[in-house]
């Protein structure tokens, strides 16, 4: 059985139509929310491939790269674009693929037992101070509730990179929703001019990040300059009450100063240990 994607081009004078075709069972599909891209999950168990697709303006879509033998059964695409996680739920186990698609690199390969959902956080392009964020690049994973199973129920949470950054057990957790973004304060037009001025913005926020860290670091010195100040002032007033108490100590030791090692030579014992290390036998002719 012959599977076929149409793909209609809706921009284009008279709408043309190209055609895709998949020669296997299809899983899963999803488009690229912000890009031009697409992702198929094709293949019988457990050959499982998935492929990705380019679309442009005037051209028929054309293969870009094709993963094969994973064990995936659903797509989850950042609400930015570029990310993709290939996710195996439910009976696969919750392995998890972070993929980078501009050069399309596993980013990282791991698993979350067990896991039945992945969720995204909201995308927001920019902030109301123009700042561009990425906050669209972590999600959660969590796992149902299941009385057969019996598994340790919750959610983790992870970078847009496949690193952990959290894991929360909850005890019979059913569901949990981000919070969602509000829109942008900034008109379109402004949001462009943001982004058409980007360099500049960039270095004065730089500059900003640059004095915050340096009044954090003047703090820190200024702590440890603080410590070791008190530590010294302590260590002076015990060098002073041991020097003090020199004299008890040479009448209690029968006037011999045991404060250096070399004050008393006469009660010193040298003794010499060797060790037999190897032995080497040559044969001389």
């Amino acid at each position: 059985m012959y599977y076929n994607f149409e793909i209609f081009h809706m921009r284009e004078k008279q709408i043309p139509v190209d055609s895709v075709e998949i020669k296997e069972p299809i899983h899963a599909f999803a488009w690229e929310p912000v890009g031009s891209k697409f992702a198929i999950i094709h293949g019988d168990t457990p050959n499982i491939s998935v492929s990705f697709y380019g679309v442009k303006t005037g051209q028929a879509p054309s293969l870009l790269k094709r993963f094969e033998k994973k064990s995936c059964n659903s797509l989850f695409w950042s609400p930015a674009g570029q990310f993709i996680v290939l996710a195996g739920l439910r009976n696969l186990g919750g392995s998890l693929e972070f993929v980078d698609t501009n050069d399309f690199v596993i980013m990282n390969a791991t698993d979350h037992f067990a896991a039945s959902e992945v969720e995204w956080e909201s995308y927001r392009p920019l902030r109301s101070d123009g700042r561009v964020v990425l906050e669209n690049k972590v999600f959660y994973i969590n796992n149902f509730y299941s009385s057969i199973t019996k598994i340790d129920t919750g959610y983790w949470i992870w970078s847009f990179q496949g690193k952990i950054l959290k894991r929360i057990n909850i005890e019979m957790f059913c569901s949990l929703l981000w919070r969602p973004r509000p829109n942008s304060l900034l008109s379109a037009k402004q949001q462009a001019e943001i982004k058409k001025n980007l360099k500049k913005y960039s270095s004065q926020f730089e500059s900003k990040d640059r004095l915050r860290m340096s009044k954090a670091s003047k703090e820190l010195i200024e702590k440890r300059s603080k410590l070791m100040k008190e530590f010294a002032e302590y260590r002076n007033k015990r060098v002073e009450q041991w020097l003090e108490q020199k004299k008890r100590r040479l009448e209690l030791r029968n006037h011999i100063d045991t404060d250096e090692l070399d004050s008393d030579t006469k009660n010193v014992e040298e003794e010499v240990v060797e060790f037999f290390i190897k032995e080497e036998i040559s044969v001389i002719d």
